[in-house]
């Protein structure tokens, strides 16, 4: 089959639909990628087909630590600078969408971009949705996008995701309706579309791992949870000279690292996070990331600065992970069996800290707002030495690796794609 896959966001966004690809690609299938043009390389190296979706998403991140729109900030700042990037964020995606989907026979679309439901729907394509952290209401556990993350009850828990859906789905009804407008196709009810996709039976594919987060009993059968769908080094993948002389010169090595996500204030960051190392007496690798954290700064000699490394390589071979808590990065530090030290920023993160440290597999987490040398050296302290933690992530290391979620992810889609090209939908 002719498979377009589409997804926009940032790095967590857009690994596993690298990882689908591949996986569908070795099953023999013909996939093209959609993702923000930041992606294109990653792709590349992978042998993907892509096709770059409107802007760079890296200087809207960055705009957005500047405004304070992540981490600590005004809530008003928040949505002033959302509305002000609205047009730089949303500018001809759509389009180049469309022209992403010429000649598939099937979609698979990240969950809370509506854009990728519409396509397929114009064009009669079987679909399925697809995201790494819950979108589906339950009365099992809270809204992943709003608050800190904390079970709030049956009622509570209720609450939080009728406000997520609405806060999602306005998002997304204006760029939406625009887009079916101008293709002939009567708007979305205002309600938004999650009845309809219900009475569809819209399969939706969860990459996170049951033994992490397990599928409550109130989901329809179209909402599985596959597993992770991780992505390992490219073919031919060397890790650089100097990191590998470094894992060799002494014990693990503690990773900071926080993906996509940029605090306001880096120098003040990294300060933070350089005494909070030497207060606990650990070595450090800092994964610069999109906020090049430790740029332009000489560091200590039992501190390393490295740029894009494969996570399923590094986090094997270090102490602990110190992350903001994306669900990619959360994924690939439980898959390698060690204590994560969770510092979440903002969306899924809050949740996902949460439920690594009910889980065991890591100290309480420290809201990026509330972060200081002394606790995060604390926290530190308590990942690398803490018996039971360590245990406990080893053991969930295990669970995860044992699984296959993009193998269980195209086994469903396959099953469901079929299914519906010959009942002729």
């Amino acid at each position: 089959m002719q498979i377009t896959l589409l997804t926009i966001g940032a790095y967590g966004d857009t690994v596993p639909f690298v990882a689908l690809a591949v996986r569908l690609m070795r099953e023999g299938h013909t996939v093209r990628l959609a993702a923000r043009p930041d992606f294109a390389g990653l792709a590349a190296e992978y042998g993907v087909e892509f096709v770059p979706l409107g802007h760079a998403y890296r200087p809207f991140i960055t705009g957005a630590a500047e405004a304070s729109a992540l981490g600590p900030g005004h809530p008003f700042r928040k949505v002033r600078y959302g509305i002000q990037q609205r047009k730089y964020f949303s500018d001809q995606i759509g389009a180049d969408a469309w022209r992403a989907a010429e000649g598939a026979e099937a979609i698979v679309y990240k969950y809370s971009w509506l854009t990728g439901y519409t396509i397929a729907e114009k064009l009669g394509l079987p679909r399925a949705a697809a995201m790494p952290f819950p979108l589906t209401p339950t009365r099992a556990f809270p809204a992943f996008l709003l608050g800190s993350g904390a079970d709030r009850g049956v009622l509570g828990n209720k609450l939080t995701w009728a406000a997520s859906e609405q806060v999602v789905w306005q998002l997304l009804r204006i760029q939406d309706s625009r887009l079916r407008h101008e293709h002939g196709m009567q708007p979305m009810p205002l309600r938004g579309p999650l009845p309809r996709q219900q009475d569809e039976a819209l399969p939706v594919y969860y990459a996170y791992s049951p033994a992490v987060l397990p599928r409550p009993a109130d989901w329809p059968a179209r909402i599985q949870v596959t597993g992770y769908w991780f992505l390992d080094p490219p073919p031919g993948w060397r890790p650089p000279d100097d990191l590998t002389r470094f894992l060799e010169s002494g014990p693990p090595p503690v990773s900071v690292g926080f993906g996509s996500m940029a605090s306001a204030d880096q120098e003040a960051t990294l300060v933070i996070v350089l005494r909070a190392l030497e207060k606990s007496g650990q070595r450090g690798l800092l994964l610069s990331g999109w906020a090049n954290l430790g740029e332009g700064r000489s560091l200590p000699p039992h501190v390393l600065r490295v740029g894009s490394i494969p996570h399923a390589w590094l986090f094997p071979r270090v102490a602990a992970v110190v992350h903001h808590g994306g669900a990619g990065t959360t994924g690939a530090a439980l898959r390698a069996g060690v204590p994560s030290v969770v510092l979440p920023l903002a969306a899924d993160q809050p949740s996902w800290a949460r439920i690594v440290h009910s889980l065991g597999a890591g100290p309480a987490p420290i809201p990026f707002r509330k972060l200081t040398a002394e606790r995060l050296a604390a926290a530190i302290r308590g990942a690398v030495s803490d018996g039971p933690i360590r245990q406990r992530a080893a053991e969930l290391g295990r669970q995860v690796r044992a699984e296959d979620g993009t193998g269980r992810a195209v086994e469903l889609f396959l099953r469901d794609v079929v299914g519906s090209r010959r009942n002729g939908h």
